[in-house]
């Protein structure tokens, strides 16, 4: 298994706007061979902005770098 991450910084006032943009988003990603799931977290506010991280899980890590 091999899980890729990524961060992101959301503006304070637009974490709707960020989570309906990333669930509506265009992705391929169910057609790459190895693919196994993905996931949007909310994380800690700060004072001017929320941590968001999302995570997709590959059956390897060759079949992420494919």
């Amino acid at each position: 298994m091999f899980i890729a991450m990524n961060r992101f910084k959301v503006p304070k006032g637009s974490e709707q706007a960020f989570e309906e943009l990333w669930l509506s988003r265009e992705t391929h990603l169910d057609g790459n061979p190895g693919f196994v799931v993905s996931h949007l977290l909310e994380g800690p506010a700060r004072e001017d902005h929320v941590l968001y991280s999302s995570h997709t899980i590959w059956e390897s890590q060759g079949a992420f770098e494919a």
